[in-house]
Order: C-alpha cells, then sequence, then structure tokens
C-alpha cells in the first residue's frame, strides 16, 4: 500500500489522478455516456443530468447503488467504522464511474472496495474475514451480523482461498480504476463539530422521533449511497446533512424557508450563490475563523464554513430525491429488500421526508395559516 501511495503521489499531478476532482452531475453522466469529461454534453443529455431524477435512474448507477447496498450489509457485519464503509461506498461509485462495465462479479467488486477502504483507513480486519462475511452475505441473503459472525467461523478455508483470486484481481482493478488515487477526506468528525455548535442533543431519539443531529447523521450516512461525495467536499456533505435534519423539525410557513423551497424547486429561483468552494471543489474550511457557536436558523449559516449555497440547494436537492426515488426504483423490489434488509438505506427516513414533501408541496399549493402547521408525524406509505 506504501508503494501505492507513492504512485497516487505522482498522479496526484496530473493523469488518472486527476480523478479524485470532484465532479458536476454533468460530468458525471458525460463520463458514464462516453464523452470526454470535459467536453460539452449534447443539450438533451445535459437537461436529464440537471433534472429531477439527475443520475439515480442511470443504469450504471443503479448498479453502483446495488454494490453500495452489499458493502453497508458486510461493513456492518464486519462491525467496521462508517468512515471505512462511506469510503468503500465511494470507491465502488468511482469505479463505476470510471469503469461502467467493470469484470468479474459484482460481489467480487464490492468486497473489493472494502478491502482497498480497510487499507485506506487502516482499519485491521484479515482478509480471511472480510471474505468469509462477504460469502455468508452472498449465499444466505438477509442473514444479520450474528449470523455472518457465525457462518463465517464454520467456512472452510477452502471456500475462502477459491475465493481469493477472483476478489484479488477485482482489488487491482479497482485500483487501477481509480488511478491508484488513496486520498480522502471525511465529513463525519465535521458533522459532529457543527452538531455540537448547534448544540443540538446527541441520544438517538426524541418520543417517537429521531433527534436532529441523530437524523442529520443518518442523512450523511445515506448520502454515500448516491454520487454526492463524488460531487462535492466533506464541508458539503456535513452541513447540507445538518441543514436538512434541521428542516426536517421545523415548523416553518413559506415565507421562512426560501432556501428550502429553492433547492427543491417549490419556489423562486435563486440568483448564483455565496462562494465557498474553490475551483478543485475542495472546501478550506479548516483554515477558517469559525463561529463558537451555530444557529441553524440564520440564513446562509454554512458559509461561515466555506460551503457555498448553490451547493447546498444541490446537496439538499439530491438527497431528498434519493430517498423519494430509492425505494419505488427497479432495485427496491419486495425479493430485494427482504434479502438484503441490513444494507439498504433508512426506509424509515425515507418515509419521514416523503411525508415532510407532501407537507411543503401542500403548503405551496394552497398557502394560507391552515397549511403552515406541520401534520401528525405519522409514517408515509411508500409507493
Amino acid at each position: 500500500m506504501a508503494a501505492a501511495m507513492t504512485h497516487a503521489s505522482a498522479l496526484g499531478k496530473g493523469g488518472s489522478g486527476s480523478r479524485h476532482r470532484f465532479m458536476s452531475q454533468s460530468r458525471i453522466a458525460a463520463q458514464l455516456n462516453g464523452h470526454a469529461p470535459d467536453a460539452a454534453l449534447p443539450a438533451q443529455e445535459a437537461g436529464a443530468a440537471g433534472g429531477r431524477h439527475g443520475l439515480l435512474d442511470h443504469p450504471t448507477m443503479m448498479a453502483a447503488t446495488k454494490g453500495c447496498v452489499f458493502i453497508k450489509a458486510v461493513g456492518q457485519s464486519l462491525g467496521l467504522p462508517a468512515r471505512t464503509i462511506g469510503t468503500a461506498q465511494l470507491l465502488a461509485h468511482r469505479v463505476h464511474i470510471f469503469q461502467a462495465s467493470p469484470p468479474g462479479s459484482s460481489t467480487d467488486i464490492a468486497t473489493a472496495c472494502l478491502l482497498v477502504a480497510a487499507k485506506m483507513e487502516e482499519t485491521i480486519k484479515r482478509v480471511h474475514e472480510i471474505l468469509a462475511h462477504s460469502y455468508v452475505l452472498t449465499t444466505q441473503p438477509g442473514a444479520g451480523a450474528a449470523s455472518a459472525d457465525a457462518g463465517q467461523v464454520a467456512i472452510a478455508g477452502a471456500i475462502v482461498n477459491k475465493m481469493r483470486p477472483s476478489v484479488l484481481a477485482a482489488e487491482q482493478f479497482v485500483m487501477e480504476a481509480i488511478g491508484f488515487d488513496f486520498r480522502t477526506a471525511h465529513p463525519h468528525l465535521l458533522y459532529v463539530k457543527l452538531a455540537k455548535l448547534a448544540g443540538l442533543a446527541p441520544g438517538p431519539r426524541r418520543g417517537s422521533k429521531q433527534t436532529t443531529a441523530a437524523a442529520g447523521w443518518t442523512i450523511l450516512s445515506d448520502a454515500f449511497f448516491t454520487t454526492l461525495p463524488v460531487q462535492y467536499p466533506p464541508a458539503v456533505l456535513a452541513a447540507g446533512a445538518l441543514c436538512l435534519a434541521w428542516y426536517l423539525d421545523c415548523e416553518l410557513p413559506a415565507a421562512a424557508a426560501p432556501f428550502i423551497l429553492e433547492a427543491l424547486s417549490l419556489g423562486p429561483a435563486a440568483e448564483g450563490g455565496s462562494s465557498g468552494s474553490n475551483s478543485n471543489g475542495t472546501t478550506d474550511w479548516q483554515s477558517r475563523e469559525q463561529p463558537r457557536s451555530l444557529d441553524l436558523a440564520a440564513d446562509g449559516w454554512w458559509t461561515a464554513f466555506g460551503v457555498a449555497t448553490k451547493d447546498m440547494r444541490g446537496f439538499v436537492r439530491q438527497a431528498v430525491d434519493f430517498y423519494l426515488l430509492f425505494f419505488s426504483s427497479a432495485i427496491a423490489t419486495p425479493a430485494y429488500m427482504e434479502q438484503h434488509e441490513s444494507g439498504l438505506p433508512s426506509k424509515d427516513m425515507a418515509q419521514r421526508i416523503g411525508q415532510w414533501r407532501m407537507w411543503l408541496d401542500d403548503m405551496v399549493a394552497a398557502p394560507g395559516p391552515e397549511n403552515e402547521s406541520r401534520p401528525d408525524s405519522g409514517d408515509v406509505a411508500l409507493q
């Protein structure tokens, strides 16, 4: 891995190392559709890339999302930290973006992403252990962490040794597909810092609902099922997740929430956005003088951390669309959801966002005091 890191440093000056740069939706679509990444998209494709569905229903990205579901299931059964699971999911998206038809099986590629991520994040797990958990969850869909632990103990070394060549070949492919670029940055620590600055309660639930801090953590984790970490730096992911979680808890009339209405295309389009990200997509929040407290009700609080308002709108729109579309997509068949339950995004959050979005739609369609109060927090059935 040290040698690979040296290779990554060399590539960082040009060539494949440029693959680490954050990419817009249109650039990702151009790459997936066989155009040069810097070339202009044909008008019809540019429109599709910027539409409501964005990349969510692109066949290659649907395959990447399935890989992310498997990665989460295996990662959780192994007890891997959120940053390692997130890194593996990010790798899966980068592999599918730059190699739309990876060789080998999808489970080999997903397992290889976990192997590379564990090395990148210095998460100590034996290759045998990762392969054994992958085998259990492949052959016994729906197995939880406990059954995976029990199953992997009983797996003969001959089975794992049979898996090893194809997975290690996939690991080499993953490293080549990402240009041996192992640089990564995580939004998780910044998210915790923002939640503390905002004075949010750290507990997991408040009554029947998650606390704002816990809801934001769920949104942040589920963002790695999408191309959002490919598009935006960690500061946007952390601030966007906290912002969306806070708005989910607010009982605001339409006039008090222009940002969220603009983000979801329910209100008049905003002109431009605050500056905050440099031309390479990185955000220098760590070098900025930061506030000692955070008022989430203040307009544009994220700019203090170098996050552009246009990037926040993009994150919120895509995160909401993902929750609204995933459980009604071709991926989420009843059989698939039952078999891969442990690796799915949060269905509770999808239901909550579905109810919240319907409230916003009603509020905009028929503005008035009677529509400004939030409905009861019952579940919304997903179509």
